[in-house]
């Protein structure tokens, strides 16, 4: 007999062009055998590295596309909170986790904001404290190092990853992973820190350039993983392998980089991971 298929509500923006956020995390987590039902807060012609990029702000619509799913009584497993259009949605958002989070439903939040020490265009005061609220009622949050700082009230932190991540679980969520952690011999990797546990770490090389979306594939294989009962430290250190196994065959122009990192054919590393998964 088949196991229940695992369902989630994705917050996301949907960028129809350069991977990244719904088009990087519904695939991902299909392929992880999640059933994905997003809730899309902005529609953008590409993501926000190419130039004259067409956005709709789709606010107005979060609330018609929240009480037609609740008549669905539609029950999810886990909801996954990224970007946030505008403090206008919160509201909606807070209604949605108020619907959904029973149980044992999982909260995970990516808190979309800024990176390289400034905020997003965009990215107001009120979504800076929205995240805040949010990530002190998750079960794992997901902060670059600039996110973290912005949560923790603080200038970009030079602190060591277990003190930031201490800090980002004493606000109340329940694990954090810190994404961006630089390790020895240039390499880069992730960190990840549960209440009253030690810190874990996981690296892999350093690639250069800029590559688009990466903190979506991340979160979206972790988060894949622990539905499929990893732990979060296996989550993290699978996250950090497949990252590695896409990066080794991105292409080196940077305008071909602009597209995100080039996962679609590495996918079935990730069915073998899960059929032989250690928790």
């Amino acid at each position: 007999m088949l196991n229940k298929t695992k369902k989630i509500l994705l917050v996301q923006d949907m960028s129809c062009v350069g991977r990244c956020s719904l088009t990087v995390a519904l695939p991902v987590m299909s392929c992880m055998g999640i059933q994905v039902i997003p809730f899309p807060t902005m529609l953008l012609s590409a993501h926000t590295g190419f130039k004259n990029v067409y956005k709709r702000d789709l606010t107005d619509d979060l609330e018609p596309i929240l009480r037609h799913i609740e008549e669905l009584d539609v029950g999810v497993d886990a909801v996954y909170i990224g970007y946030i259009a505008g403090a206008g949605q919160l509201p909606v958002i807070d209604r949605a986790l108020s619907h959904f989070l029973a149980g044992d439903t999982k909260l995970y939040v990516d808190p979309v904001m800024g990176d390289e020490g400034r905020l997003y265009p965009g990215i107001t005061k009120g979504v800076v404290e929205g995240f805040r609220g949010l990530c002190q009622r998750a079960d794992v949050i997901f902060p670059n190092r600039t996110e973290a700082a912005f949560l923790l009230e603080e200038t970009a932190s030079s602190s060591p990853p277990e003190e930031i991540l201490r800090q980002l679980v004493h606000l109340g969520a329940k694990a954090a992973v810190l994404t961006g952690v630089p390790g020895e011999n240039s390499a880069i990797g992730a960190a990840s820190l549960e209440a009253d546990a030690q810190m874990c770490s996981a690296f892999a090389p350093r690639y250069p350039g800029c590559f688009h979306g990466t903190g979506d594939l991340f979160a979206a294989v972790v988060i894949g993983a622990q539905l499929n009962g990893f732990s979060l430290k296996a989550g993290v250190e699978l996250a950090v392998c497949f990252m590695d196994e896409c990066l080794k065959d991105a292409p080196p122009s940077p305008q071909e980089r602009l597209y995100g990192v080039p996962f679609e054919q590495k996918l079935p590393l990730l069915l073998r991971a899960l059929s032989g998964k250690i928790a």
